[in-house]
């Protein structure tokens, strides 16, 4: 038993979104590690498009209505840390399916 997870819920949401993640590679043919790999690239570009467009639509609310500073500043804070959880979630599941699935022996 887990302390941090102690009925495995965490577990079970973990194992759902590879399956997910692992069924959506396996419909667009990403076969190859390489192939793999590069959508692991097409992550982290994208992460980055999404961080800088929130960043340029909050400061100039910023600028803008300083009374509101906290909430934007708080706003901005939780986009980054969302889309960075969620990049790194999904470059968490591409490298085990590379792992799992293209590097096994084909029988």
């Amino acid at each position: 038993m887990n302390l941090n997870d102690p009925f495995g819920r965490l577990a079970h949401r973990r194992q759902t979104g590879y399956e997910s993640v692992r069924d959506n590679l396996r419909n667009s043919h990403i076969d190859t590690p390489q192939a793999a790999l590069e959508v692991i690239g097409q992550i982290k570009k994208r992460a980055l498009k999404y961080i800088a467009v929130g960043l340029a639509l909050f400061l100039p609310v910023a600028f803008l209505l300083p009374k509101a500073l906290p909430v934007t500043l708080s706003l901005a804070l939780f986009l980054i840390v969302w889309v960075a959880n969620s990049a790194s979630s999904g470059q968490r599941y591409i490298k085990r399916y590379i792992e799992e699935e293209l590097k096994k022996p084909k029988e």
